[in-house]
């Protein structure tokens, strides 16, 4: 049977509604390069063996492996090294079920949210075609942050409304106010950039173009500019 193909909308729901971290091993995730795992293996979908497995896990016959209540965010290595390992139905395990089953409301509002508006589903296309094609242009920077304000903060998880959104590796959005965005690099430096579409070209950096800056320092590759 062929696997799931994911659309942006269905990742976009997975990563927010379980607060944006990855389910194997815990750590934030960024949304670029999130995975979503199957914790029942899809791979037993339309097997004799997925039967059993249900019973183990005290799960309806026509649970659907293929949904929200079996859906997780997960990194790419944790996905790749956890494969189709079924796991024991311990407690850390059947707990973990019963929160995709008790978010699948939430993911599905959230889904559908995204597919409505344009706005949200744009940018993130804009963002991570950026991503992808290497061109992580002033544009693109700028549709991030004002994404992380308007259209993402309000779907997250409670536990995540102050904490940074992480759309993509080494793009951080920390916080901003009326006049700058504070923004992290991908060694972690933080810094600022001002609001505004017409700013001064020594707010690009002139080795990597758009970024935030800590006093001289570019937060994004660390080129120095001695201010005098």
């Amino acid at each position: 049977m062929a696997k799931k193909v994911f659309t942006r909308a269905e990742r976009y729901a997975v990563w927010t509604v379980h607060g944006e971290r990855c389910w194997l091993c815990r750590a934030p995730m960024n949304f670029a390069e999130m995975h979503i795992d199957h914790i029942i293996p899809e791979a037993l979908e339309g097997t004799d063996k997925l039967r059993g497995v249900l019973d183990d896990f005290g799960l309806p016959s026509d649970f659907n492996i293929n949904n929200w209540g079996n859906w997780m965010p997960a990194h790419g290595p944790c996905n790749v090294n956890k494969k189709d390992h079924v796991f024991e139905p311990a407690p850390i395990i059947l707990k973990q079920i019963d929160v995709a089953l008790s978010k699948s409301g939430k993911a599905q509002e959230i889904h559908d949210k995204f597919r409505t508006n344009r706005n949200l589903e744009a940018a993130f296309e804009r963002v991570i075609q950026g991503i992808e094609d290497g061109d992580l242009s002033r544009e693109r920077l700028m549709v991030l942050a004002n994404l992380a304000a308007r259209e993402h903060a309000p779907n997250r998880s409670p536990e995540m409304r102050d904490q940074p959104i992480m759309l993509a590796k080494g793009l951080t959005v920390l916080s901003q106010d009326d006049r700058q965005y504070i923004l992290q690099g991908p060694s972690g430096m933080t810094g600022y950039r001002p609001k505004g579409d017409n700013l001064h070209s020594s707010w690009d950096c002139p080795h990597c173009g758009i970024t935030g800056w800590s006093g001289t320092r570019c937060i994004r590759c660390g080129h120095f500019i001695d201010p005098d």
